[in-house]
């Protein structure tokens, strides 16, 4: 109940981040099946947001396990449907306990439920395919076939405009899905060969730097310039701090895109809110029900109308660790 409310709220708030979807083959999309999906993984925590929010069904994440360690952060990762994954910098008995992930996933593959599998490991901010890590790939889809599985890999090339730009273009590519049972030999997947298709798949379809934005999306937006105008004069003061304040803390980080988005999802319509309520108390009832609704309404006009910049990945190497 939990997780399908927050999926329709964050992607609404996504109209408010995402200028330009360029989604393509979704048809390709079958989740019918046990299936485990794999992306590239350029923008930390939000490519996790872009592929829930497309998914036609429920679907588990892999996550890194650093972050469950805490009871609270448990309870509240594990009912938005992420699983830990640790490393061996995170724990000196993570191989034990990435066999009990590994047992966990694989039930609920046999459950018909999916599960998201970054097979990068770590985000760098790149918008290039970094190597592949095969541990967790295998071992998963090994655990899968033991168990009768016919596991089914269903594979999506992720592309941004930017790492630190809003409005944001976004290229979303759905690839055919790969059946892991047509890679048996003698009763075992050959899930490194698997994988290595899965890398050229990914490969013949991300796109070539950064996401080009599409030309005609400004002239739809022509009617927006007045209304955008007054959002820039209620809303850019605000935003400044905001993003001010979320590059102090991710500095140095792959967390910007998700951080800001993140704050400003759950911190502008709390804001929004409060003020709605003292202008209602202050003026009177149907100020504060006009301010609640014309101010999202000047804000969506103003990041809509903006321009979507385009920007080449750094070359400083990014951590993926806030400060």
């Amino acid at each position: 109940m939990f997780y399908p409310a927050l999926r329709t709220f964050v992607k609404f708030g996504m109209k408010w981040y995402v200028k330009d979807w360029q989604v393509r083959q979704l048809e390709h999309t079958q989740l019918d099946l046990p299936t485990i999906v794999v992306a590239n993984h350029p923008n930390s925590f939000f490519d996790a947001l872009v592929l829930a929010v497309h998914s036609p069904k429920d679907t588990r994440f892999l996550v890194r396990g650093d972050i469950f360690e805490k009871p609270w952060a448990n309870w509240l990762l594990r009912n938005l449907f992420m699983i830990p994954i640790y490393k061996k910098s995170d724990d000196p008995d993570f191989e034990v306990r990435n066999a009990f992930t590994y047992d966990e996933c694989a039930k609920c593959l046999k459950s018909s439920e999916n599960i998201v599998l970054f097979p990068e490991g770590v985000s760098r901010n790149s918008h290039q395919l970094r190597p592949l890590m095969p541990h967790g790939f295998v071992a998963l889809t090994e655990r899968a076939i033991r168990m009768d599985v016919p596991v089914q890999i269903q594979a999506f090339a992720l592309g941004y405009n930017s790492f630190d730009s809003i409005p944001k273009a976004v290229a979303l590519t759905a690839l055919t899905r790969i059946d892991s049972t047509d890679y048996l030999q003698d009763g075992q997947v050959d899930g490194k060969q698997l994988l290595q298709q899965v890398r050229q798949e990914l490969e013949a379809a991300l796109p070539l730097g950064p996401v080009q934005p599409k030309q005609e999306q400004e002239a739809a937006n022509a009617w927006m310039k007045v209304p955008a105008q007054l959002g820039y004069y209620t809303h850019h003061w605000l935003y400044k701090i905001v993003r001010q304040q979320v590059e102090k803390k991710t500095k140095g980080t792959i967390f910007f895109d998700s951080l800001l988005f993140g704050t400003l999802l759950f911190g502008y319509p709390i804001l929004i809110f409060l003020l709605s309520l003292i202008l209602g108390n202050l003026i009177g009832f149907w100020t504060g029900i006009i301010f609640f609704f014309l101010m999202p309404f000047l804000s969506y006009c103003w990041v809509q109308y903006q321009p979507i910049k385009v920007a080449e990945e750094s070359d400083e190497l990014k951590v993926n660790q806030l400060n």
